[in-house]
Order: C-alpha cells, then sequence, then structure tokens
C-alpha cells in the first residue's frame, strides 16, 4: 500500500501486530536476559520490545536516542539472511536511527559486557534529530473529526527524538483561569493586535469575532527555532498555506483526512456532543477544507488510528533526517 511512502498493505501490517505481541509473550533466553537488564529505565531511557518502525518489527528500540537493538540467533549466520540483516539495518540507518547488533551467545555468557556497549552507544548523541541545531517546521492541518490531535499529542508525547513544541499564539481575549501571558497565549488588546498586524508581525492571523483575534508572530516562531525546537502549527487550512509559502523546504505541511466524508459523519455522530445543524455544518466545513489538501506536502488518510501514528512516525523522520 502506498500511503505517503512505500509499506506493508493493511493486512500484512495486521500480521506485524499480531507477531510483535507473539513475540512479547514468547521471548528467547536471550531476549528476556537482554530485557531484565534494561527495561523500566535502568539504563535511564526508556526502552520498548518488539515495536513496529516501518515495515519491521523491531527487537528492542529507544526512541529517544535513536537507538535500535537487534538480537540475531544461529539463523543469522546463513547467508541469505547476513544480507537481508544488512539491507534492514541501511534502511533504518537512513531513517536516523544507530543499530547494534547482538548475538544471542554473548548476551547469555556476559550480559554486563553488553551493557557496557550499549551504555557507551547511549552516550553517544550523534542522531541526525538530535543535533541539528536549528529547528524546522511541522504544519497540521484537518477537518474536525480526523484524529488530528489525537495523533499529534501521541507524537509529542511518546517521541521526545523529535523534540517537538507548539507555536506559541497570540490572542486578544482575556486571560482565562490560571492562564500566564507567553505560555499558553500572548495576551495582546484588540489594539495592539490591529498594530501588529499593520507591522507585518505575524505569519497567520484570523478575526474569528470582532475584536477576538487569533494569531502566529513571526519573532516567537524565531525563538523557538532557534532553540531547537521543532515547532508545530495546528492550523485551519489557509493559516498553513501561509505558513509554508513562508518557510518552503524549512516546513512540511501535513493534511490529515478522513478516507470519506461518510466516515467523518460516522466520527462526528459518535461523539454525542454535536446537534444535527452543527454536525451539518462541521461536514460542509470539511468539505471546503479537503479541497485544500493537494497544496500540502503530505496527505494522510486516518482510516486506522494505530497505522496513521506509525505513517506519522515515518513522514516525521524522514522530513526532520533531510
Amino acid at each position: 500500500m502506498k500511503r505517503g511512502y512505500e509499506t506493508a498493505n493493511c493486512w500484512a501490517y495486521d500480521l506485524m501486530l499480531q507477531s510483535s505481541k507473539e513475540n512479547r509473550k514468547n521471548p528467547t533466553e536471550a531476549e528476556s536476559i537482554l530485557w531484565n537488564a534494561i527495561r523500566a529505565s535502568q539504563c535511564g531511557v526508556r526502552f520498548r520490545r518488539q515495536h513496529i518502525i516501518g515495515d519491521y518489527i523491531i527487537d528492542f528500540v529507544c526512541l529517544s536516542k535513536q537507538l535500535i537493538i537487534e538480537v540475531d540467533g544461529a539463523y543469522h549466520l546463513n547467508e541469505t539472511q547476513m544480507l537481508f540483516d544488512e539491507q534492514r539495518s541501511d534502511k533504518l540507518k537512513q531513517l536516523g536511527f544507530r543499530v547494534i547488533r547482538l548475538k544471542n551467545e554473548e548476551i547469555i555468557t556476559n550480559v554486563d559486557r553488553v551493557m557496557d556497549k550499549i551504555r557507551k552507544e547511549l552516550a553517544h548523541n550523534g542522531s541526525p534529530l538530535l543535533g541539528r541545531g536549528r529547528g524546522r517546521l511541522i504544519i497540521v492541518s484537518a477537518p474536525s473529526g480526523s484524529g488530528k490531535s489525537t495523533i499529534v499529542q501521541y507524537l509529542m508525547k511518546e517521541h521526545p527524538e523529535f523534540r517537538l513544541a507548539f507555536s506559541i499564539s497570540a490572542t486578544s481575549r482575556p486571560p482565562r483561569g490560571e492562564e500566564k501571558n507567553g505560555v499558553e497565549y500572548f495576551f495582546l488588546s484588540p489594539e495592539e493586535f490591529r498594530q501588529r498586524i499593520q507591522n507585518n508581525e505575524f505569519l497567520e492571523y484570523e478575526e474569528v469575532y470582532p475584536d477576538r483575534f487569533y494569531g502566529t508572530l513571526k519573532e516567537q516562531v524565531d525563538k523557538q527555532l532557534e532553540a531547537g525546537q521543532n515547532v508545530v502549527f495546528d492550523v485551519d487550512v489557509k493559516g498553513g498555506c501561509n505558513i509554508k509559502k513562508f518557510y518552503g523546504e524549512r516546513a512540511l505541511s501535513l493534511f490529515i483526512q478522513p478516507p470519506s466524508i461518510e466516515e467523518l459523519r460516522r466520527r462526528l455522530e459518535g461523539r454525542n456532543t454535536d446537534s444535527a445543524e452543527q454536525i451539518k455544518i462541521r461536514l460542509d466545513k470539511a468539505e471546503y477544507e479537503m479541497s485544500f489538501a493537494p497544496q500540502f506536502d503530505r496527505i494522510l488518510i486516518n482510516d486506522d488510528l494505530e497505522k496513521a501514528k506509525q505513517e506519522a512516525i515515518r513522514i516525521l523522520t524522514e522530513f526532520l533526517n533531510s
């Protein structure tokens, strides 16, 4: 299936997911020994086992350090398998990962020496994702109900190696509750907002209601980029297109969409939060927004959330390492 990149089809992905679960239940002796040595952040970082990356099931991976550990049994000495292992490692390295290959025997006979090797690799910070300097921009737009927020929050929480941070927007509304200026928003008066518009200080802005503005300040984005953050924009389609035009190749514009309007209708109705009239308004708006999809760099069709998450990981990894 082509989902922005070549990968396994849906049936193959489901089979991989089933296999990874079975592998976790039935580890080899060497895998059990190594897992007991690295689990629960005993190395100061979190490892995952039997984790799917692209078209591969990885034995152990530390995502924050972009480090993969593969455990090889006797069959890996087969000439054909050795060639496959080499190709697999090369593909993973192209995605920015470092790969350690360990033999069953060395883990079983001297796990302490193996752990020394792993700790040395963990101390190495040569990953392209972690050593890039100035950050980049990820622009995400989608119709309501497409799963955009779920996917973005997953990437920010589960993949710290991407160094993602939301841009801090400006608004002319007053603070709510314990909101602080410069944290949740930059709070400006309507007059200040209009003055900054005249000064061309915004990447994009919108007047949602009379005197109620929201927008993204160029100066704030530049500060976050200089700090090495990869800045995420959760914006409407017009704002997304404008930001992409401003930053060009430094920005990735990603459009997340449901497989169809009918599926979107089903999701919105399943929420039980909107009236029939509100759902119709949302669907009409979604059709309009989906007409902008071809203007984005990548389109991610969220017909299965877990697969969409994996595709999002792949897209961001390729972009941040390009």
